[in-house]
């Protein structure tokens, strides 16, 4: 049984009741939880701390505790959840925990997932279920109430089983629950190479919202033939009526912020990498996240809406930013090594990054260079290491050792 096998044992049932004038919710909570570790009599969650636990319970008694902050970067505003099983779980034996809980989260401080009047929006930054990272990837099915009025979109299949009443499930497996809901969303849909591309938005200009469709379709096609096809038939984009927080992309789900009409045009380049960046993740998401190994995912999106920006709008506008990206570079520190939480990572893995890359499809030329990234991707490689070798295995060693010097210094 290969990891993901392991990690998509674990799944979520949840009743969940959002309550937007309020910006509460009330959840109830089953996780068949398969420990992917040695046996472990204690486990941390993380869930945000405007939850109000009522019960914690599973098939192995248990204690908790839920009044500790943390240290992780990606969920501020959260706390930690300890879980004692008061004996350790058996070889092969499956945890059941049952929480119980409900609370306010209103606008959070990354200002992503937030309950509001206006708009709803939840996921792992200020996680609304029991999260963690050694959980790795999940199933879950929920069932919904909110107020009639809204609608709902979510990562994964949804369903609208009455007024009010919705299911939201997701079997394939994923590193996040995500719920969106709205009283005023728009649509768009069309199909590209026998993908079918939704776009939901809120409070946008329809012209905008249109001309950026437009411009992620043509992303997506180019995609499609540089780095193969994604799992499954359908994606979803959404246009968040917010302009903090910025974007993200889950499995075939993928999220912007709101695109200002006035200076759409003047800064026209500037979107269409923004919703090309997340697009990109669609394929670039195979590497640890919290780590400098990040870089696999961040760094090789981010080229990926350079490579659309020379195709759409051409070399010129390409070279500018590659120059700008040279600019910001100057005095950073390797890729090589650099923490996930340190200030000058964006830069190193946006900016260096891309450089890295661009300096590797120089040495090789584009179209062995769209080979390799297309390899990269069929073979789902998660390592440098295996990145290197890939370059080795197709284009030669000395190659790799260039690669390789360029992510250390």
């Amino acid at each position: 049984m290969t990891s993901d096998q392991k990690q998509a044992n674990s799944h979520y049932n949840v009743d969940l009741h959002i309550l937007p004038e309020k910006g509460s919710l009330q959840a109830k909570v089953e996780l068949f939880y398969s420990v992917l570790e040695k046996p472990n009599c204690y486990l941390e969650f993380y869930l945000h701390k405007g939850m109000r636990i009522r019960t914690v319970n599973g098939n192995v008694p248990l204690n908790y505790r839920f009044d500790v902050d943390h240290p992780f970067s990606f969920t501020p505003g959260s706390h930690i959840l300890g879980i004692e099983l008061k004996r350790p779980l058996e070889e092969n034996e499956l945890l059941r925990l049952n929480f119980e809980y409900g609370g306010n989260i209103g606008l959070t401080t990354f200002e992503v997932n937030r309950i509001t009047p206006s708009w709803v929006e939840l996921g792992l930054y200020s996680p609304w279920f029991p999260w963690q990272p050694n959980l790795g990837q999940f199933s879950y099915d929920v069932r919904l109430q909110i107020d009639p009025s809204y609608e709902v979109v979510g990562l994964g299949k949804v369903d609208r089983l009455d007024k009010g009443l919705w299911h939201i499930s997701q079997s394939q497996p994923s590193m996040d629950m995500i719920i969106m809901a709205s009283n005023r969303f728009q649509r768009q849909r069309a199909v590209v190479d026998g993908l079918t591309v939704e776009l939901s938005y809120v409070d946008e200009t329809d012209w905008v919202a249109q001309d950026i469709f437009e411009k992620a379709l043509e992303t997506l096609r180019c995609y499609i033939e540089w780095f193969g096809p994604i799992c499954g038939n359908e994606v979803k984009i959404i246009i968040a009526p917010r302009s903090e927080g910025g974007g993200y992309a889950r499995t075939a789900f993928v999220v912007v912020t709101h695109i200002e009409a006035e200076s759409y045009n003047k800064y026209k380049i500037r979107y269409l990498m923004n919703i090309a960046h997340e697009c990109a993740h669609l394929w670039w998401t195979n590497a640890p996240f919290n780590s400098w190994e990040d870089w696999l995912n961040e760094s090789f999106a981010e080229y990926s809406s350079l490579m659309a920006v020379r195709e759409l709008f051409g070399m010129e506008s390409f070279q500018n930013i590659i120059a700008e990206k040279h600019k910001r570079s100057e005095g950073m520190p390797p890729i090589k090594g650099i923490k996930r939480d340190d200030e000058k990572a964006f830069t190193v893995l946006y900016d260096k990054g891309c450089l890295v890359l661009y300096g590797l499809e120089q040495m090789v030329g584009k179209e062995t260079f769209l080979k390799l990234l297309k390899q990269t991707t069929v073979q789902k490689v998660s390592s440098t290491e295996e990145f290197l070798q890939l370059v080795t295995r197709e284009v030669g060693s000395e190659v790799a050792v260039q690669l390789d010097q360029m992510l250390t210094s």
